[in-house]
């Protein structure tokens, strides 16, 4: 069995890219290949879970869309679990020089739009409107007292 060196792979030569396409983070293979060197790295069925201050980060492989400019290889969805500031973990990724800042995409080159939410604002039942919106339950009353649920 022959042994990896992180310093002969091209892989290890330049950051990564991130990308935000309709509000969904992504990875290419480079970025995650770069995390992978920084933190304890796991793998999935469908992907890769990084352990990160206090949290996890899981990276979903993402089949069938176009390539998105300057990515390299594979691309993954991102996801932050636990209770971590996921925007604090982002920035040290790109000040570590693992991955450059996040291309930010309204939708995806070469398909359909994809959206973020459908916009209608705090009392719409979708799941990004209700994760934009703090799901909607700051309010004064209790939803067992006798009215509607």
């Amino acid at each position: 069995m022959g042994s990896f060196s992180w310093e002969k792979s091209d892989m290890s030569i330049r950051p990564g890219s991130m990308y935000k396409v309709g509000g969904q983070r992504y990875v290419d293979s480079q970025a995650l290949y770069n995390v992978a060197g920084a933190h304890e790295v796991v793998p999935l069925e469908d992907g890769w879970r990084a352990v990160v201050r206090g949290g996890s980060v899981r990276f979903t492989l993402v089949e069938g869309r176009p390539p998105l400019p300057r990515q390299r290889g594979a691309l993954y969805s991102v996801q932050a679990q636990g209770p971590m500031n996921f925007k604090d973990v982002r920035t040290a990724w790109v000040s570590q020089g693992l991955m450059g800042g996040a291309e930010t995409l309204a939708s995806w080159p070469g398909g359909p739009e994809v959206k973020a939410g459908c916009g209608c604002g705090k009392t719409c039942g979708c799941a990004p409107c209700r994760l934009k919106h703090g799901s909607g339950h700051e309010h004064d009353h209790d939803h067992h007292d006798g009215g509607t649920p």
